[in-house]
């Protein structure tokens, strides 16, 4: 038995749902890392003239899921990456009322492993292509994450 069930990210995916009544999920073709999400909580100085030795007191606020981020290879011909229905820069161009979409990430899993799934609403907020002359063409996108991301382990 292995001291440590870490592992990379080899094999994780990326996924957009359709929005529709039984939601299917789409895998972004060519990511190459992933990040997030990247919450924070606020935080509110209540420090007052008797606080304790004169340290600075402090109350949680608000909470705030972050952002996902991921590179990937840029393939300008796929329907995942296109602005095409359906597609990443497709979801940027989406008007407030329908620009927040289901998202998720699959965490890989060796056979026999309880599946990991991490979901969140999302916003599009962000894409960048890069079209260097000596290595690969990548895009990036940012996904800003409305309400709780939730991490669900799927008994195998």
């Amino acid at each position: 038995m292995a001291d440590s069930d870490a592992r990379t990210g080899f094999g994780a995916f990326l996924q957009k749902g359709d929005g529709q009544s039984s939601e299917n999920f789409i895998t972004m073709l060519g990511v190459t890392s992933m990040a997030g999400p990247s919450i924070t909580r606020d935080t509110h100085d209540v420090t007052a003239m008797t606080s304790p030795g004169g340290w600075r007191e402090f109350i949680g606020g608000l909470k705030d899921g972050g952002e996902v981020t991921f590179d990937a290879n840029w393939l300008p011909r796929d329907v995942t990456q296109s602005q095409d229905e359906g597609g990443f820069m497709a979801e940027f161009d989406k008007d407030s009322c329908e620009s927040r979409g289901n998202w998720r990430i699959l965490v890989p899993a060796c056979p026999g492993e309880d599946e990991v799934i991490l979901t969140f609403a999302g916003i599009v907020t962000g894409q960048n292509i890069q079209i260097p002359m000596d290595d690969k063409m990548s895009f990036s996108g940012t996904i800003k994450v409305s309400g709780r991301p939730t991490l669900e382990i799927l008994t195998a």
